[in-house]
Formats: C-alpha cells, sequence, structure tokens
C-alpha cells in the first residue's frame, strides 16, 4: 500500500484525532518491520480503522476529495481520453466531468503532491482538472478498463479452445473452465453488477448481468461448456457436483485486485439444466451511511430518534430486492461500537462486518431462525438482528426479547410501512406486545438515478398531464409537494413543474439512469399507532392514522426526489403500479 505522505506526518495526523496511541504506534511499527509491512497495514489489521477510513482522513489533510473509483461509475469518454502509457507513468486516471465546470475533468492521482505527474496530465489533456485522491485498488481496478470487454475476452478464450481442439493439441479438449469462470466474474466486477445469471439454453450457455436493476445480455457461449462451467461453481461453492435434481445454494470467495470478494450462489434445474444465480457481495455497502441509501433529513431524524432507543424493535419492509438487508447494516453500522454486543442471524450471511457476531441459518443442522434467535439470547447480546422475520415462534421471541431489554433489527415481506404491525398481529403476536416493543418500520423501494453526466430537464406535455389526472388527484399532490418545501407555493399547475431525465451518454451506456437509491416511508409508533395496534385495527386504519400524523408515504418520497432531480416522473409511476 502506498501512502501520499510520510509516516511521520501519518503518526502526527493519527495522533492528532487520538485514533491511536504512542504503545500502538510503538508496536505496529515493529511489526512491521519484522514483517516487511507497512505501518498502516498493520493498524488496519488490527481493526484501528478500515483502509476507506484512511484515505479518507489523508484526503482531509490533503485538502483533496477522495475518490472510490470502484464504487463509482466511470465515463468510458472521459476515461480514454487520458492514453494507457499515461496513466501508468503519471499513475492518475480521468473518471469523470465536473458537475459545476463541464469544461473541467475529474481525475484520480495516488498522490495530490506530485506535481510534476499532475502538470503533465494536465498537458496530455489540455483540460482544466479537478483533482481526487484514489488507492492503489482503484488504481488498478481502472488501468483494467483499459483492455477490458467481455465479449472479446470470452470469445478468445473460446476459439483458442476450438482451435486446440481441432489441431489435436494435447489438451485441447479439455474446456478452460477455469479462466472462462474467473474472466466472467472480473467483468462483472469491473461493470458493477449486482447480479451474474448463467442460463442453460437449448444451444446455448446465455452469461447476464444485473446492473443498476435491469438484466443485460452479455455472451453466448457453446453449449459443451455448460456442464463443465457449472461443475467449476459448485465445487467453489461446496456443493454437491453429483446433484442435478434439486435447487442448492452455497457461498464462493474470489480473488480482485488483492482484495477478498464473495458471492451468493443460487442454483436450480431447469428443462435446460441447471441455472445459476450469483449474488456479488460488496464489502463497499458496509461503508454506506442511511442518507446514502436514500432517507431524506425530515426521515433521517425520526429514523435515528428510534434508532438511539437502548431497546424496542427496529423493522425494514417491502418486496425482495427493494434494499432491505442494506439499510439494515446501515444501521448496524450507526450501532456498532466497542460498548455493546451485536449477534445476527442471517440467511444467508451477505457481508461481514467487523465486531459482529454473524451466525448462518442451517436448516439440515437444526438451526433455524427462532432456535438460533434462542441461542443468541444466551450470548449476552445488546443488539440482534434477524434477517427475516418469517414465522410466528420467531416473531414471538423476537418481541419477547426487545420487550427484555435487547434491540432486536428484522426485515418483514410487506408491501409498506402501515402493514408491518397486522402482519404481526397475523403470526400470533399478543397486541399489547406489539405496541410495546416496536419502535419505527421503515418501508422502501428502490429507484434508478439520473445520470448527472447527461441530465436534462423538461416539462409534461398537456396529454400526459391528462393521463396522470385520470390516476392520480394532481392539486392533492401539489399542495404535498408544497408543505414538503420541495416546490414553491406559488406554483399552481402541474404543467409549471420542471422534471429531470437522462439523455443518455456513454458514462451510463446510454440508458439516462446511473445506479439506484431508496425511496422510503417512515412510521413511528406513537401513541395513536399503539391504540390501533392493541384494537387490533387493519393496514388500512394504520396507514391513515400515519398519514394524520405526517409521515411521508414512499410515492411521496419518490416523487419529492424526482422534482429534485435524482430520478425519473417514470420510476415515480412505476414503483406506485407495483
Amino acid at each position: 500500500m502506498k501512502l501520499p505522505i510520510a509516516y511521520e506526518d501519518l503518526k502526527a495526523l493519527l495522533f492528532e484525532r487520538k485514533l491511536i496511541a504512542a504503545p500502538d504506534w510503538n508496536s505496529a511499527e515493529k511489526n512491521a518491520s519484522r514483517r516487511r509491512r507497512g505501518i498502516e497495514e498493520v493498524l488496519i489489521e488490527r481493526g484501528f480503522f478500515t483502509e476507506t477510513f484512511l484515505f479518507e482522513l489523508i484526503a482531509q489533510a490533503l485538502k483533496t476529495p477522495y475518490v472510490n473509483l470502484r464504487a463509482v461509475k466511470i465515463d468510458d469518454a472521459v476515461f480514454r481520453l487520458l492514453p494507457e502509457q499515461t496513466a501508468q507513468e503519471t499513475h492518475c486516471i480521468a473518471f469523470g466531468v465536473s458537475s459545476v465546470k463541464k469544461d473541467t475533468l475529474k481525475m484520480a492521482t495516488l498522490n495530490p503532491r506530485d506535481e510534476q505527474a499532475l502538470a503533465a496530465v494536465q498537458a496530455a489533456l489540455k483540460r482544466q482538472c479537478e483533482w481526487y485522491l484514489m488507492n492503489e485498488r482503484s488504481y488498478r481496478y481502472a488501468l483494467k478498463l483499459y483492455t477490458t470487454d467481455i465479449k472479446e475476452g470470452l470469445l478468445r478464450i473460446v476459439n483458442e479452445y476450438i482451435q486446440n481442439a481441432q489441431s489435436g493439441v494435447q489438451g485441447g479438449y479439455d474446456v478452460p473452465v477455469v479462466k472462462i469462470f474467473d474472466t466472467i466474474l472480473e467483468y462483472a466486477m469491473l461493470e458493477q453488477s449486482s447480479d451474474i445469471h448463467i442460463e442453460p439454453l437449448a444451444d446455448a450457455v446465455l452469461i447476464r448481468f444485473r446492473i443498476d436493476g435491469d438484466l443485460q445480455d452479455k455472451i453466448e457461449l457453446p453449449i459443451n461448456f455448460k456442464d463443465a462451467l457449472i461443475a467449476r461453481i459448485k465445487i467453489l461453492s461446496n456443493l454437491k457436483i453429483d446433484e442435478h435434481r434439486v435447487p442448492q445454494d452455497g457461498r464462493l470467495a474470489f480473488m480482485m485486485d488483492e482484495a477478498e470478494e464473495s458471492a451468493r450462489v443460487s442454483v436450480i434445474p431447469t428443462l435446460y439444466g441447471e441455472k445459476v444465480v450469483l449474488r456479488l457481495l460488496s464489502d463497499d455497502v458496509q461503508n454506506l451511511s442511511l442518507q446514502d441509501i436514500g432517507l431524506t433529513k425530515r426521515n433521517l431524524d425520526l429514523a435515528m430518534k428510534s434508532i438511539r432507543k437502548p431497546f424496542g424493535m427496529i423493522l425494514v419492509v417491502g418486496p425482495t430486492g427493494s434494499g432491505k438487508t442494506t439499510t439494515l447494516y446501515a444501521v448496524l453500522n450507526i450501532l456498532n461500537t466497542e460498548d455493546v454486543n451485536i449477534s445476527t442471524i442471517e440467511d444467508p450471511i451477505e457481508y461481514g462486518i467487523r465486531r459482529v457476531n454473524q451466525t448462518q441459518v442451517n436448516t439440515v443442522a437444526g438451526y433455524t431462525f427462532a432456535s438460533g434467535l434462542r441461542s443468541l439470547l444466551r450470548q449476552d447480546p445488546d443488539i440482534i438482528m434477524i434477517g427475516e422475520i418469517r414465522d410466528g415462534e420467531t416473531a414471538q421471541i423476537a418481541v419477547r426479547a426487545a420487550l427484555t431489554g435487547h434491540l432486536v433489527l428484522s426485515t418483514l415481506h410487506t408491501n409498506n410501512a402501515a402493514g408491518a404491525i397486522p402482519r404481526l398481529l397475523d403470526m400470533e403476536v399478543e397486541p399489547f406486545l406489539v405496541a410495546s416493543t416496536v419502535n419505527v418500520v421503515i418501508a422502501q423501494r428502490l429507484v434508478r438515478r439520473i445520470c448527472i453526466e447527461c441530465i436534462t430537464t423538461y416539462h409534461l406535455a398537456s396529454t400526459v398531464i391528462k393521463a396522470l389526472a385520470k390516476e392520480y388527484d394532481l392539486r392533492a399532490i401539489l399542495e404535498r409537494m408544497q408543505e414538503l418545501g420541495v416546490i414553491d407555493k406559488s406554483v399552481a399547475h402541474f404543467t409549471d413543474l420542471p422534471f429531470y431525465k437522462g439523455k443518455g451518454c456513454a458514462r451510463c451506456h446510454h440508458t439516462g439512469y446511473l445506479g439506484r437509491i431508496g425511496v422510503m416511508e417512515v412510521l413511528v409508533n406513537t401513541h395513536a399507532i399503539q391504540q390501533a395496534t392493541i384494537k387490533h385495527m387493519s393496514s388500512e386504519d394504520f396507514e391513515a392514522i400515519a398519514l394524520q400524523e405526517n409521515m411521508v408515504p414512499i410515492f411521496d418520497d419518490a416523487l419529492q426526489k424526482a422534482l429534485l432531480g435524482v430520478t425519473t416522473l417514470e420510476e415515480v409511476l412505476r414503483i406506485s403500479r407495483e
């Protein structure tokens, strides 16, 4: 690991922030000398801070913003403005255009103090540059983008295999499955995919990536690659390679840029053979805050009051794929301090969190959510996270744990926040227990973000407004947006409202979207909600009460994000019709 500051400067910075004491530094220095490693690497190993935190700290000291290139979409057109040789010589990467000055490029560098390298880059580009600090992992990741193309890479491997087979080369008939699978994983990570689909067709194997919520076909491989590819995945995931009739679930780990990454694996039998889906689990999610996920200041203030309570229940609800688990991890990041013991039971464990005791459901061994939760309660926990409340037994144990001084975090499958409490009551949990323990319910969906590089504004056509008026009370919507302070009170008609969309550019692959963000509603367990719980009212009644107490529903949260240029009206309408 290369740092842009000297060790003495690093030592002064860490001491100034009181992140370590002199004995910690001296011990790390001796250990680093003995193992021929950097002092900062030893301190990271010992848990004083993460690599991301360290570089953010250094960036503040250098008055240069920090960027993780693995967590942003790199604009390919801008990226290639800087020749690969120059990037290697100067250790700099072009990754975007300034959102303030459109003629200024965003540049990442390993060393903002290297004036000679920075000057060489500006001379090569003949453009003004906005400088950011990156780490070595970001730099190595970005360099690969100069030469990567999944179709070219995989076709090269396939063609080499075919040529060897035809020419009778020794081993030519062996499918190069290791190389193929490693290539698929590498390209999926480079394109920031969330899932890889490997689907058998009648005459081929289709590889698809899910990017920003949408599936994209990448390449079709020859059908004779299927069995070897699936067997490779099963071996890495510790699954039974001779079992083809029943679904199997597992997890695999792989190295990317000298860092360990992981993926959740699901295999199911289909008409033409077994299909595999890999959910890529990036550790970058551990650093997400609730603001990053999409909570507005109003909702964040409500949520934080409940999160800071020493006991009770925090529930996150929504359909599959709505980001519930990510929100729970963001809450755990807030609560994960040295004075508490946090234990989880998950199915499966999606992200490893330092200093959190994570366990995984194993139904074969009899370790279920309910039995696991009983065991966790004997581990002296302060905070418990349950991956999902699926049955009455788990619900009742969770509620009683919250009642006896524990803070319990979990998820439920309901469409909105108002449906969470009736769902617990349907699981035969006593109403007075639910009323006493639930602190807050956060409901959420995911919408696509507009690409900031090609964002443009427009006004709705009269025909569109007429169509919307048949579904929605537009006057009431205007009034609610004015109350939220999103639009001026002088706006009288929907035709006056500016909306936003992406025109499509190289950075967003001409989709107009780049990334996703949550839209949420936060239901706080007020006295009125508690009374409704005891009376076992319906979800419609809960929603009516919550709205009277000024809960901002998901639709309104999404619409204000559309009016602020975060997402599009089409995305708002999509989630409202789900």
